[in-house]
């Protein structure tokens, strides 16, 4: 394990790219990334096996929950289902705002202004 303390903009290598996920940490199945977007760049509809927190660092983002699953998820206060979303299946999350939500939920996610994230998957 190394100490050290970084600034998190160096770690992009591709200033350009739409998106860039960098692995931050790994250790027995528990992930931290660090995910950058682009405003308006999403990340397909997928599914985590693991119980997942995003924490906005910069931007905003929606993340939004797929219809056509059984999705059991309940929207943590820090995150306000979007006013356009009767089903109340899409949340956006604004920096300095966390969002848990549960494995096994196919769900994606898009950038509304130039974002990053840590994605905490335990």
């Amino acid at each position: 394990m190394l100490y050290r303390t970084i600034e998190t903009h160096e770690l992009v290598e591709n200033k350009d790219a739409e998106r860039e996920i960098i692995d931050l940490m790994e250790n027995n199945g528990a992930h931290l990334k660090l995910v950058f977007l682009k405003k308006h760049a999403e990340i397909e509809p997928h599914m985590s096996h693991t119980d997942a927190c995003i924490y906005v660092t910069e931007g905003e983002v929606e993340i939004k929950f797929n219809l056509d699953s059984e999705c059991s998820c309940q929207a943590c206060e820090c995150a306000l289902p979007d006013e356009n979303d009767k089903d109340g299946k899409k949340y956006k999350v604004k920096k300095e705002q966390m969002f848990f939500f549960e494995k096994n939920v196919m769900h994606s996610l898009k950038a509304l202004k130039d974002s990053s994230f840590l994605l905490i998957k335990i």
